[in-house]
C-alpha cells in the first residue's frame, strides 16, 4: 500500500497527528517522515521512511547509520542526510545528559545505562564511566573505537580522565559486535592488569562490563577480580 500525503485526510498526516495527539502517538516511520519532509518522485515520504526502516532492520539501527548508507536511498540527498544525522546525534546527547544524574550501584545498573548506546554498534567501543564516592555518575568517556573484533586500549587514557575528573572510581565497558558477551583472554588479561594500575593510583576499579546482544558479562559478578 502506498501513501500519498495529498490524498490523506488532515488528521492522518503525521504533523497534524503529532499536533493533535502528541509525538508518542506516531509510529516510527511517521516520526522519520516528519524529519525527512519529502520523498522522491517514485515514493512518498512515508513510503521512503518505511523503506529505510525495513532495509536497516529497526529504528534502533538508525543510531549507527552512516552518511554513505543514507545517500544510497533514492530521495535522500546530502542536506537530508546531514539533518537526519544531526537529529540522531542530538537525541544521543540528550539521552546521555538525562542519565548524568544516575547512580550505578550494581553491574546490572551499568548494563542498563550502557546497553542502548552500545548494543547496536558494529565496531568495538571501549567506554569508561567515572563515579563519585556515592556511586553517582560524574562523566562518561569513549576511550577507544576499534574494529568489529577488537579495540586497542591505553590504560593511561582511562587513568588520566579519572584524575582530571577527581573521580572516586571507574567502571569500564566495551561491546562485542558479534553478539557474545563471553570475555576473550585479552579481555581477562587487560582487566587484571588494569586493576593493578588502579590500585597504584588510588582509583577504585568498580567493574568491567562486556555487552553483547541482549546480554552482558560482569567481571565483578564472576569474581574474576577482587573488590
Amino acid at each position: 500500500m502506498k501513501y500519498n500525503l495529498k490524498e490523506m485526510s488532515l488528521m492522518e498526516k503525521p504533523r497534524e497527528k503529532l499536533y493533535q495527539f502528541g509525538a508518542e502517538s506516531l509510529a516510527d516511520y511517521e516520526l522519520l517522515a516528519i524529519i525527512l519532509r519529502t520523498g522522491s518522485k517514485e515514493l512518498s515520504v512515508l513510503d521512503l521512511s518505511i523503506k529505510i526502516l525495513k532495509q536497516i532492520g529497526s529504528i534502533n539501527a538508525l543510531s549507527n547509520i552512516s552518511m554513505e548508507e543514507l545517500l544510497n536511498f533514492k530521495g535522500i540527498g546530502k542536506i537530508k542526510a546531514i539533518e537526519l544525522l544531526a537529529t540522531i546525534e542530538l537525541s544521543k546527547r540528550i539521552n546521555d545528559y538525562s542519565k548524568m544524574n544516575h547512580y550505578i550501584k550494581s553491574s546490572k545498573d551499568a548494563y542498563d545505562y550502557l546497553k542502548s548506546s552500545l548494543i547496536h554498534l558494529e565496531q568495538e567501543h571501549f567506554i569508561a564511566i567515572y563515579l563519585s564516592s556515592n556511586n553517582k555518575i560524574i562523566n562518561k568517556k569513549i576511550i577507544s573505537i576499534g574494529s568489529s573484533t577488537k579495540t586497542i586500549i591505553n590504560p593511561k587514557d582511562i587513568i588520566r580522565w579519572g584524575i582530571k575528573l577527581s573521580a572516586f572510581g571507574v567502571l569500564v565497558s566495551h561491546n562485542h559486535p558479534g553478539g557474545s558477551s563471553k570475555p576473550s583472554q585479552q579481555d581477562i588479561n587487560f582487566t587484571l592488569e588494569f586493576q593493578k594500575i588502579c590500585d597504584m593510583v588510588d582509583l577504585v576499579f568498580i567493574d568491567h562490563i562486556i555487552i553483547g546482544k541482549n546480554n552482558y558479562f560482569s567481571f565483578k559478578e564472576k569474581s574474576i577480580f577482587k573488590d
